[in-house]
């Protein structure tokens, strides 16, 4: 019997070793070539050399490169970057390709980035990651996307043109930062992804700084488990803000919000988010629908109020997008509906008193009729 109990508990260490091996794998983080061996600063990546990672019971091969010419074929070499390297760089940031302090350990000391670099006049093109086997999901890491740069992610199926999932980056508002994306296929599953800029920037000041390339797998974000009020109010004040808490500490900047009347009208209402980069953050509202911003609160009344919290809303502590529509993956907006009646203001004056007894009698009166 103690030799079974042995054996089982050596089989359940060595399941466990096995396993968290195999998760850490899955990610490329570029510190290594596909050999193994560590890079060095501006070497290129080979055409055709695949990373291989532990998948199923086996392995998956996964090729990354660049399409320049536009004709769907990687025929440019993707190229390692050291950190806070020369003047060859795949971006600006605290130095030559150096991350915010916050995030510093998130990048670690390589990243993948574009053949043409920074003051380099000729086109990035398309990264273009190849599978030797479908995969149910993936998700990575482009850094220091700023100005009026912004980057669209595409997942297709084997031998499909149309791709099954799109995800675009916030047009800037990321310098020195992570975006993260994260795309997952419940069919078939993913056996290509492209990267390409579809923003402004011109191409002699533009890189790409890709990192952390989960191949084979999505990540889940920060998820709204409450909100409040979670209610209809029926007091006379109205509702002034309402509160949402997460499952982590998250960042959301004020125009990451958006409000409008749920009528057809759909009037906007300007809104303040209080105390982002926490797990409980408020969203003041500022104007009555369509109106300008005041100083304070201006409750709301009367209707109910759409609120959105795009996915640009991130995690704290690694920029991982929200899980707005609580699918399990990273991405998608947050959607609720604040709402208020002050259902007991019969005459519409919005004060209660007498008048409103007897006009609920006369209202009363000529439904029994």
């Amino acid at each position: 019997m103690r030799n079974r109990i042995l054996g089982a508990a050596a089989l359940a260490c060595l399941c466990v070793g096995i396993c968290g091996a195999s998760a850490s794998a899955q990610v490329i983080d570029f510190e290594t070539k596909p050999d193994g061996v560590a890079p060095i600063d501006n070497e290129a990546l080979p055409l055709g050399t695949p990373y291989t990672i532990p998948f199923g019971m086996g392995t998956l091969d996964v090729t990354i490169g660049f399409d320049v010419d536009g004709d769907g074929v990687p025929e440019t070499a993707a190229v390692f970057e050291a950190v806070g390297s020369d003047d060859i760089t795949g971006f600006t940031g605290v130095g030559p390709d150096g991350p915010s302090a916050l995030f510093a350990d998130q990048l670690g000391l390589f990243f993948l980035r574009s053949l043409s670099a920074l003051n380099d006049s000729s086109p990035v093109g398309v990264l273009v990651a190849e599978y030797s086997a479908p995969v149910p999901g993936l998700s990575g890491e482009i850094w220091d996307i700023d100005g009026p740069e912004q980057w669209e992610v595409r997942a297709f199926r084997a031998g499909e043109t149309t791709p099954t999932a799109v995800q675009i980056s916030p047009e800037g508002g990321l310098g020195s930062e992570p975006w993260v994306f994260s795309l997952a296929d419940p069919g078939p599953g993913f056996s290509r992804l492209e990267i390409e800029h579809i923003g402004t920037r011109p191409n002699s000041q533009l890189g790409l700084a890709f990192n952390n390339f989960r191949a084979s797998e999505s990540v889940p974000g920060p998820e709204l488990l409450v909100s409040t009020p979670a209610s209809e109010q029926c007091n006379i004040e109205g509702v002034g803000e309402v509160t949402l808490y997460f499952t982590e500490p998250v960042v959301i900047g004020d125009d990451d919000v958006s409000v409008v009347t749920g009528d057809a009208a759909a009037l906007p209402v300007r809104t303040q988010v209080i105390n982002s980069g926490s797990n409980i953050v408020t969203v003041r509202f500022r104007s009555v629908p369509g109106g300008n911003q005041q100083v304070g609160a201006v409750p709301l009344i009367d209707n109910d109020y759409v609120v959105t919290i795009a996915d640009r809303a991130r995690a704290l502590s690694n920029n991982v997008p929200i899980d707005g529509d609580q699918d399990g993956i990273a991405g998608g907006d947050a959607v609720l509906t604040v709402s208020h009646r002050l259902r007991v203001d019969f005459d519409g004056n919005r004060v209660i008193d007498f008048f409103d007894v007897l006009e609920f009698l006369a209202q009363f009166d000529a439904a029994s009729d």
